[in-house]
């Protein structure tokens, strides 16, 4: 699910994406990322009074979830896309989603270790493991997603 942030009529990100889309005010995205289990917030810059603010609100209540922002702002999101045109934006939520199961799969592998009793077989913890390199590997070759997948949750920056 992606939650779409744009006060009073945003661009339509459902003719954009394959992907369920629910778009939520600057007021009330809080409540949408945590209740609609959101995947990526795709906040659109030149739709809200506050970016900055929007992209916090996102952070402090669904840590770990990938922020795109769409238009020109000074926001420290996880991914951000200049123009708003189609092509665009897909490509910039296709970043996201790459971020979003990079860091799904270090959450499972940390799970994992935390799950495993000393002496016992590692076998699901070197799988877990394997699907976070991969993931890894799979990010697109741009330092900036690389540096938004790496960031702690809950890290403003």
């Amino acid at each position: 699910m992606i939650v779409s942030v744009a006060d009073g009529d945003g661009p339509p990100l459902g003719d954009v994406v394959s992907e369920d889309v629910v778009t939520a005010d600057a007021e009330s995205v809080g409540d949408a990322v945590a209740r609609e289990n959101a995947t990526v917030a795709v906040v659109y810059a030149s739709a809200v009074a506050d970016p900055a603010a929007v992209v916090a609100t996102v952070r402090s209540r669904a840590p770990g979830l990938p922020v795109v922002v769409v238009g020109t702002a000074d926001v420290d999101a996880d991914v951000t896309c200049a123009a708003s045109d189609e092509t665009a934006v897909r490509a910039a939520v296709e970043r996201a989603e790459h971020i979003a199961a990079y860091r799904a799969s270090v959450s499972t592998l940390y799970e994992a270790c935390r799950e495993r009793a000393l002496g016992q077989p590692d076998a699901d913890v070197r799988e877990r493991r394997a699907d976070a390199d991969r993931r890894l590997d799979d990010l697109p070759e741009d330092s900036d997603v690389v540096r938004a997948a790496l960031r702690p949750e809950g890290d403003d920056g």
